[in-house]
């Protein structure tokens, strides 16, 4: 399978470890990536005039004709929304007259998507089945937006890939609330409230590691974890995964491989613990 690659920019700040992860684990799935050559912002969140990030995410869009992958949902959802924008005649004609390389049509994918694909159930490149890890899917609100391919309110494919990975699934009630991280700047509180309601019931229910698509939902549960046990005066511990990640262990693949080492919540304890089996059972 070959697509193409559109890396987000956080994959080249904050995000550093779902880039690696992700490159890493479609190799060792046999997944041919072509990274866009001249990729520019997908527009993020913060873009209000429609056009304007219509023409953003369409001159990404238009310099490939293969499908395009992303592992960053902010973007995901952006390039999906822009796409369906771009139906519209009048705003393709609007956007074209301003692009070198004019837009066409594009079909937009994101890595947990092809990553499921890719992996059969009893899958024998999984060296290291996750039994008996309770992993809680952390959906955030932009995965499943625009709606038309996965439910905005029960979405499945995480539990899915959790159970692909043998891992034991933990029921999240906030699992596709949004993490607080867009309203932090203003309203910095409330912002707070909802990243530790998400990791508190993550506790409540036994999970030992979350799984999470999203780069700014990475950032507010695990970069702000330590700074929201202090302020709330409850001990959370738990790591924050990004998808790629936890499927990258499962593979086998190693810390550095895996930009493990830059999670501010440590895994490598339970990762860890997770190769000695993976040594005792060779």
């Amino acid at each position: 399978m070959k697509l193409a690659y559109y890396p987000g920019c956080v994959s080249q700040s904050t995000g550093k470890e779902m880039d690696l992860s992700t490159r890493a684990v479609c190799a060792a799935l046999g997944i041919e990536l072509a990274e866009l050559s001249d990729w520019n912002c997908c527009g993020a969140t913060h873009v209000s005039n429609e056009l304007v990030a219509a023409g953003l995410a369409a001159r990404n869009m238009a310099q490939t004709d293969l499908p395009i992958m992303t592992a960053c949902s902010i973007c995901y959802s952006n390039l999906r929304s822009a796409a369906q924008r771009l139906e519209d005649v009048e705003v393709r004609e609007k956007v074209n007259a301003v692009l070198d390389q004019k837009y066409g049509d594009a079909k937009i994918r994101h890595a947990l998507d092809v990553i499921l694909e890719s992996l059969a159930r009893k899958d024998e490149r999984i060296v290291l089945p996750l039994k008996e890890l309770k992993v809680a899917p952390y959906y955030g609100c932009l995965l499943t937006r625009p709606a038309g391919q996965y439910s905005p309110q029960f979405p499945t494919i995480l539990e899915e890939l959790i159970g692909r990975l043998e891992a034991e699934p933990v029921e999240l009630r906030h699992k596709t609330s949004c993490c607080g991280g867009p309203i932090f700047m203003p309203q910095e509180k409330a912002a707070n409230d909802i990243a530790f309601a998400i990791l508190a019931e993550a506790k409540a229910a036994g999970a030992q590691v979350i799984v999470t698509v999203c780069p700014l939902c990475h950032l507010m549960l695990d970069a702000r974890q330590k700074v929201l046990e202090q302020k709330m005066d409850l001990e959370i511990g738990i790591p924050v995964l990004y998808v790629t990640q936890l499927v990258g262990i499962a593979l086998g693949l190693g810390p550095e491989e895996l930009g493990l080492f830059m999670n501010s919540v440590s895994p490598m304890a339970m990762v860890e613990k997770a190769y000695e089996k993976m040594a005792n059972v060779a």
